[in-house]
């Protein structure tokens, strides 16, 4: 079954779904997959995995491992040598 094919047959059975628990699942799994955001490599984030970058940052800051902004500019400006 081809992609086209496949697309036009869960849609003709999600017509038929009379359930609203099993639609809400549906949305669920659909929502899931939605890009929320970006990482800074460019690559596409859904929410899962948007929240663990976000546990990974926190972990990050607790551990000290960030830098200030002072440091930060003057890291940037010995880039530019």
């Amino acid at each position: 079954m081809n992609l086209e094919t496949l697309k036009i047959d869960l849609a003709k059975q999600l017509f038929n779904i009379d359930e609203k628990a099993v639609l809400e699942q549906i949305k669920l799994i659909l929502d899931s997959k939605e890009i929320v955001a970006y990482a800074t490599n460019g690559k596409p984030l859904n929410i899962q995995g948007y929240n663990s970058a976000l546990e990974i940052a926190e972990q990050d800051i607790k551990k000290g491992k960030v830098i200030s902004s002072h440091k930060l500019k003057y890291e940037i400006q010995s880039w530019k040598k």
